[in-house]
């Protein structure tokens, strides 16, 4: 099952995809590039909210930050959004977005979560 949020950000009409598959934060990517564009970049507070909107209550998405927190499409956005506390490095360098509050926290990558990805018009 998928949810659908359609938006327009800066000129590039864009729809994130939430996939309550659950899969490893490479998976989830891997996944997101095969059928979409990628996981998502999160470029500003109302794209990080849109996809927390979505997130099942108590759940946790992939987003496509990630490492020396680079986003997976390259782009170079540096709107962070981090949960207080975070990032830690304590439980890994892949990060996920917490339901309702759409903040961020980091998470071992080998976890698996449902994500959010993105596909560019």
């Amino acid at each position: 099952m998928h949810s659908i949020i359609a938006g327009k950000t800066t000129n590039i009409s864009e729809k994130f995809i939430l996939s309550n598959k659950t899969m490893t934060w490479d998976e989830g990517q891997s996944y997101c590039r095969q059928h979409y564009t990628d996981l998502a970049s999160v470029r500003n507070l109302a794209e990080s909210m849109k996809i927390g909107n979505i997130v099942p209550k108590g759940s946790w998405v992939w987003i496509g930050l990630f490492r020396d927190w680079s986003w997976s499409d390259q782009s170079n956005s540096s709107f962070r959004y981090w949960r207080s506390g975070t990032p830690n490095n304590r439980y890994g360098n892949c990060v996920s977005v917490f339901d309702k509050s759409g903040k961020w926290a980091d998470y071992k990558c080998e976890t698996k979560h449902p994500f959010c990805c993105f596909s560019g018009d």
